[in-house]
C-alpha cells in the first residue's frame, strides 16, 4: 500500500517540476517575442520572471500562465454566446412584462 502512495507522489511530483518548466519556458518565451530586439534584455527579463514567478511564487506563476492563455485564446469571445443561450433556456419574464401578456392572451 505504501508503494502506491509512494509512486502516486513521484508521479505529482514529476508532473509539478514538467509543469514548472513549461511554465519557465512559457515566461521566457514571452521575453524573446516582446523583446527581441535585445537578447541581453530578453535574458534579464526572462530571468528575473522565471525567478520570481517560477521558483519564488510558482502558484502564482502557474496561475497568471493559465489566465493569459484563457485571456489570449479567444475563448472569452464565446462568453456573450454562452449568455444569450442562458437566457434564451431560461428566460424568466419580468413582472411587469408576465401581466402584459397575461392581459393580451385574456383579450
Amino acid at each position: 500500500m505504501l508503494s502506491i502512495f509512494d509512486s502516486i507522489v513521484n508521479i505529482l511530483t514529476w508532473t509539478w517540476w514538467v509543469w514548472l518548466f513549461f511554465v519557465a519556458w512559457f515566461y521566457y518565451k514571452w521575453a524573446q517575442d516582446h523583446l527581441s530586439f535585445s537578447p541581453l534584455l530578453t535574458l534579464a527579463v526572462g530571468a528575473i520572471l522565471v525567478y520570481f514567478l517560477v521558483l519564488e511564487h510558482p502558484i502564482i506563476g502557474s496561475v497568471s500562465v493559465l489566465f493569459w492563455t484563457i485571456l489570449m485564446s479567444g475563448i472569452l469571445w464565446l462568453l456573450p454566446m454562452v449568455t444569450a443561450l442562458f437566457n434564451t433556456i431560461a428566460h424568466q419574464p419580468k413582472p411587469q412584462q408576465q401581466q402584459m401578456m397575461q392581459q393580451q392572451m385574456q383579450g
